[in-house]
């Protein structure tokens, strides 16, 4: 009895860990080229997927371009790669109940894939002011952020892909 309820518990801070990661952690970092050319390489959970690390990126894009004094950039480059994968499993636990009548039954649960790793994406911005000539081919960094631009750059990096 006591090694079931040691189990429960244990599926219990596992279950608790998932739902957590359901928020999509993210991380960034910045690496200046030049005074206008930067390469941010954004890291996400599994959760976020591809395309989410993809999104979060070029978000980091127009926040940066914005906060380096600039209105528009223009991704150079862009590189991704999935690391995901399974790191192991939920533990077992059967469960087996017997009737009056002499039947019994069990119940078997856990088992399920812990996944594990991010999804990299790695973009080089070059950005530009509005009186550049190269500025007419480039995305405006507020257009892209949308209308609540000035509230997303006060928070800074996204911390999560949703």
């Amino acid at each position: 009895m006591r090694l079931g309820h040691i189990m429960r518990e244990n599926l219990g801070v596992l279950a608790i860990i998932g739902l957590l990661g359901l928020s999509g952690c993210v991380s960034t970092s910045v690496i200046p080229f030049s005074g206008n050319t930067v390469q941010i390489n954004t890291s996400a959970d599994p959760v976020c997927g591809g395309a989410g690390a993809q999104k979060v990126a070029m978000t980091d894009a127009a926040i940066a371009t914005i906060n380096g004094g600039f209105d528009s950039f223009i991704i150079q480059g862009s590189q991704a790669q999935n690391n995901v994968r399974v790191v192991g499993y939920t533990p077992v636990e059967a469960h087996t109940t017997s009737n009056s009548d002499g039947t019994s039954y069990t119940t078997v649960s856990g088992g399920q894939p812990i996944v594990g790793g991010t999804h990299d994406h790695s973009i080089v911005v070059q950005m530009f002011h509005a009186s550049d000539p190269n500025a007419a081919n480039a995305i405006s960094a507020r257009g892209y952020l949308g209308p609540d631009w000035q509230q997303k750059i006060a928070k800074g990096f996204p911390q999560t892909c949703t």
